[in-house]
């Protein structure tokens, strides 16, 4: 079995490129996640490995080369590893693993106690932990923010920490599979039309005989500037089910391509132009994600290998025009849709409706109204819009009225600053704060920042606010000891409980033992706190675990109990 995992971990490492890189794992890569693919707030800058859905995998180190950062944290990618190789200039990144090798473990840990921190992102001097190519790292896991067991993979440009494509670095995937085309939308802009309506059509895909066309067969109709986007999304050979992103989309009118989008490399800087990217309307009223084929005024992305006109055509004769996608992943393989617009030399006097005041998206701005203000920041917005504002009543669950401030689905670039008048009794003032509401009507913590007499807080999606005040305290349940060997990681036994905070949520716990600091493990999927008791650290007896648990307004709940070891 030894000499086929060899022989397999052999041949994977001889497919490699120039680079030399070998694969993360001793088994053929299936991905749940592509480079690039759309993702919330951001384009995703690796690709995601299945690990047959368990955690334990082993992770190999692709290349030579030196830690540079260690980093554990409770979202985003929980336990991750930054590995630099000076041959190549690239550093790899080991996102989600369940835990680090023994070396590295102890370095962490050691980190951990010195911070008293679950929490730490420590960067070691350079070359001081040196890992070699096929070095055991660690193994692979589901913490942070991930949701569900797979390893988080990058290769990243050293220098410019620009995130780059490891499928362009000899890492095999098998795919043969085209992408698939699922919905064309058409967009009118100012003075234009699309089948005689101001308003953007949508039209549905199907594949007949190996090629895809338009569900409907009805002339479309175009006059004035118009532009176009696609729906799409790819999959590979083993992973079946997966909706991964694309690698490339070009657009061509006319057989002249006007607008190439390009997922190669990724600058962490750029990363929310994805919401200019994106039709981001469609995105948060639907849950369709359209790939932009134009550029809205305020979008920076280094991703368009071309972009005529920023993508916008103009159809002003009385001709027929083919408009055409190309849509491929990164093996080449693509998928093709062509149809026809029929272009207009005018379209219908579209009533011109006022509505109001204008936000513009290059310009800084404060609206300001009876209890009510908003700080709005120049390049906030990706393109001017519309101030919509209204006042809702107050409800049991506020302590303000509601205060409406445009729509959820217009992405915000840059955090804004929301003011209330504050009218807050005294005796609950210190436990008030700004939220805004939920789709259930329940209310999201935003921040409290009290200045001449107003509260004040930073947000980074428009919706409906509030003054509310959070009197609870966290809640600690489920006390579980286990006494249990673990040979493997030399721990004998664990300690937990779960946490939670339903108001404005959790934001400091410590475990201590007989009043000493202990190294805790917050999971946030599974609202558990587990202590791992360590062989020499515990000395045989009765001992007091105590566990508190604080929220964003400093209520507090402490937990004590005594048990046996």
């Amino acid at each position: 079995m030894k000499k086929l995992l060899a022989l397999l971990f052999t041949l994977i490492s001889v497919s490699s490129f120039s680079q030399n890189y070998i694969s993360p794992f001793d088994f053929p890569l299936y991905l749940s996640g592509t480079f690039g693919e759309l993702r919330s707030n951001h384009f995703h800058s690796g690709i995601d490995i299945k690990t047959e859905s368990v955690e334990g995998k082993k992770i190999y180190a692709i290349e030579d080369g030196y830690i540079s950062r260690i980093k554990i944290s409770t979202w985003g990618y929980g336990r991750v590893l930054y590995i630099v190789h000076p041959k190549t200039g690239h550093t790899s990144v080991y996102a989600h693993m369940q835990q680090f090798n023994n070396e590295i473990e102890k370095i962490i840990k050691k980190e951990q106690y010195r911070k008293e921190s679950f929490e730490v992102n420590f960067y070691p001097i350079k070359n001081t932990i040196l890992v070699s190519q096929g070095e055991v790292i660690g193994l692979s896991g589901n913490s942070g923010g991930s949701g569900g067991p797979h390893l988080h993979f990058e290769i990243r440009d050293t220098k410019t920490e620009h995130a780059l494509n490891p499928l362009e670095y000899g890492f095999e995937v098998l795919d043969n599979i085209n992408p698939i085309l699922s919905e064309i939308k058409i967009y009118p802009h100012k003075n234009s039309s699309v089948n005689n309506k101001s308003i953007g059509l949508k039209i549905p895909l199907i594949k007949k005989d190996g090629n895809y066309q338009l569900q409907s067969e009805s002339t479309i109709k175009v006059n004035g500037d118009v532009s176009f986007g696609i729906s799409t999304f790819d999959r590979q050979n083993g992973a079946p089910y997966n909706k991964n992103g694309v690698y490339s989309i070009k657009m061509y009118s006319d057989d002249q391509l006007i607008h190439h989008f390009e997922v190669d490399e990724l600058s962490f800087s750029e990363k929310k132009f994805i919401n200019s990217h994106i039709d981001y309307k469609e995105y948060s009223d639907n849950n369709i994600r359209f790939n932009r084929c134009f550029s809205l005024p305020y979008n920076k992305l280094s991703n368009y290998k071309l972009n005529l006109n920023k993508g916008i055509l103009s159809f002003k004769d009385t001709l027929i025009h083919q408009i055409k996608f190309e849509v491929s992943d990164i093996e080449g393989n693509t998928s093709v849709i062509q149809f026809e617009v029929q272009s207009q030399t005018s379209s219908p006097n579209f009533e011109q409706i006022d509505n109001g005041d204008i936000c513009l998206y290059d310009e800084a701005m404060v609206f300001e109204r009876i209890d009510f203000k908003a700080h709005i920041p120049a390049y906030s917005l990706y393109e001017d819009c519309y101030l919509n504002y209204s006042v809702g009543l107050k409800t049991d669950n506020t302590l303000s009225r509601i205060y409406h401030f445009m729509n959820k689905n217009i992405p915000l670039h840059k955090e804004i600053v929301i003011t209330i008048k504050d009218r807050v009794p005294e005796r609950i003032r210190e436990k008030s704060y700004i939220a805004i509401e939920r789709e259930d009507g329940s209310f999201k913590y935003k921040g409290k920042t009290w200045k001449d007499g107003d509260i004040l807080a930073k947000t980074i999606e428009f919706g409906a606010f509030a003054i509310v005040a959070d009197t609870l305290n966290p809640i600690i349940s489920n006390y579980n000891y286990n006494f249990t060997y673990n040979i493997t990681d030399n721990y004998w036994g664990n300690i937990s409980v779960k946490i939670a905070d339903n108001e404005s949520g959790i934001s400091f716990y410590r475990g201590e033992v007989d009043g000493k600091w202990v190294l805790m493990e917050y999971d946030y999927k599974s609202d558990l706190l587990i202590y791992y008791i360590e062989r020499e650290k515990m000395k045989k007896g009765e001992h007091t675990l105590r566990v508190v648990v604080k929220d964003k307004l400093n209520n507090k709940t402490t937990f004590t109990k005594k048990f046996n070891y």
